[in-house]
């Protein structure tokens, strides 16, 4: 991460603690924010979106952002932010790997028709905004696919964990929108199978090809990136 970047999520925490901001606190908008912290708006969303990878930010959409862990996490874990994108990519993903394949399996057994028929529209939401080539309608999208894949398990602690993981996704949608082959032929056509196998109640199949989606994502992110997280899942390399 280029030291603009670290800059700006040191000065980012550092207000948070000065202003000892408290779990459900709104930050100042983006453009006050800015101002303060003496940032560019495009280089204060970098850091947002590290904050929010990491849970300690939640973005509610129409309302603005929230503080999602009060301010003294950071002196009671010092390492809770790291200040390389990296690390943060390579969590996030470690940590779908670990848990999204068995929510889609459990959501292939106990999902209901109307709720397939909300995933089916989901991914033609995703397809439009990859044509668009919007970043936020594609985080959007793809953070709805995942909610819906836990509201299908009936379980509401899924649903809080999946939207823990959903926190910050944008940072690999930055990626992937500028390689338009990789998103459209692999990524998108992953999330179809994966609902093609809910549909069939195919549970076994549901959460491989979520796996399988995954590692999709590490070899994309090592060629765009650079960034070798396929080793997290164990994998031999090719």
């Amino acid at each position: 991460m280029g030291i603009k970047k670290k800059e700006v999520l040191e000065r980012l925490i550092q207000f948070v603690k000065d202003q000892q901001l408290k779990r459900g606190d709104k930050l100042p908008p983006e453009r006050e924010l800015s101002v303060l912290l003496n940032v560019s708006r495009t280089t204060l969303r970098e850091g947002l979106r590290m904050l929010e990878a990491r849970g300690i930010l939640i973005s509610r959409r129409g309302s603005g952002i929230y503080l999602n862990r009060g301010a003294d996490v950071f002196d009671s874990q010092p390492g809770a932010v790291p200040t390389d994108e990296d690390t943060v990519i390579k969590d996030h993903l470690e940590a779908r790997f670990l848990i999204i394949p068995n929510i889609a399996a459990c959501a292939a057994e106990r999902a209901d028709e109307n709720e397939i028929k909300e995933l089916q529209d989901c991914i033609v939401r995703l397809s439009r905004a990859i044509v668009s080539r919007e970043l936020n309608a594609l985080a959007e999208s793809e953070a709805d696919f995942f909610r819906l894949l836990a509201i299908m398990t009936k379980n509401h602690k899924l649903v809080g964990i999946v939207e823990q993981l959903n926190s910050g996704i944008e940072i690999f949608w930055d990626y992937f929108i500028k390689s338009d082959e990789f998103v459209n032929n692999v990524i998108f056509a992953g999330y179809v199978e994966v609902v093609n196998a809910i549909k069939r109640r195919d549970v076994t199949s549901a959460s491989e090809l979520v796996k399988r989606n995954i590692i999709n994502f590490c070899e994309g992110l090592s060629r765009i990136k650079n960034i070798p997280c396929r080793d997290l899942f164990g994998l031999k390399k090719n």
